[in-house]
């Protein structure tokens, strides 16, 4: 899913919980926050592969990107290795869980993160991709054991 709409409808989400349980300004803005922020991932396995900071060039080089490999079939998409996205899993949602048991706040960090997942689920589903790329990083990585390095993402910039 798109940041914009990563953020949008995490304020949406953020401001109807707010309401709905009496939220606190602080809490209801770390589930905001946490509700988009989580793709800071995407950035940081954008300066690995391309090696520059240039957080516009990464947006635009994710978006082509995006837009080149969801055109092609599914069949084709299957045969190339998924993003290692560290955030984006049981893993890390563990992590903010036993983290939530020292500091309560994480609880909400939580709440924002699963938000997050649950949009991009849907929008996997709707996109035709496999779910494992976002319920485990871990499974991501032992499912890239057997396919090809995508090559479409060195050309993209």
């Amino acid at each position: 899913m798109l940041p914009k709409w990563h953020i949008l409808l995490g304020f949406i989400f953020s401001v109807l919980i707010y309401y709905l349980f009496n939220l606190s300004l602080l809490e209801a803005s770390i589930v905001f926050l946490s509700s988009f922020l989580i793709d800071i991932d995407h950035y940081v396995w954008f300066i690995f592969k391309k090696k520059t900071f240039n957080l516009n060039k990464s947006y635009k080089w994710f978006i082509k990107k995006r837009k080149f490999f969801l055109a092609l079939p599914i069949n084709i998409r299957k045969k190339y290795k998924r993003s290692i996205l560290f955030l984006h899993g049981i893993e890390f949602c563990l992590v903010i869980f036993f983290l939530s048991f020292i500091y309560n706040l994480f609880l909400f960090v939580l709440l924002g993160i699963i938000f997050h997942l649950l949009l991009d689920y849907i929008d996997i589903i709707c996109t035709g991709e496999p779910l494992y790329a976002k319920i485990s990083q871990v499974l991501v990585i032992i499912k890239n054991k057997n396919k090809k390095p995508n090559p479409f993402f060195n050309y993209i910039l």
